[in-house]
């Protein structure tokens, strides 16, 4: 809505659909490389400083995946509520 708000017409959308498809593999990439972050930050000895910052990129992940798998419920939640 904002984008069409801002001139943008709808054919954008049709980018959506295309990243959902890869949403998995995109995830899947990204739970890699949190942890790789920890595994290298634990053995350069960051640990300390960065643990704030992994932790919230950790949760961050960790949303995404409980959306990811529940999202035809989060759909039909707000279907209902229209």
């Amino acid at each position: 809505m904002t984008m069409m708000l801002l001139g943008l017409g709808g054919s954008w959308l049709a980018i959506f659909g295309k990243i959902a498809a890869a949403s998995y593999y995109v995830l899947a990439i990204s739970t890699a490389l949190v942890a790789i972050s920890w595994l290298v930050s634990y053995q350069r000895g960051s640990l300390t400083k960065l643990k704030w910052w992994l932790s919230g990129t950790t949760a961050i992940t960790a949303l995404a995946w409980v959306v990811a798998f529940n999202e035809t419920r989060i759909n039909d939640y707000l279907i209902m509520q229209m």
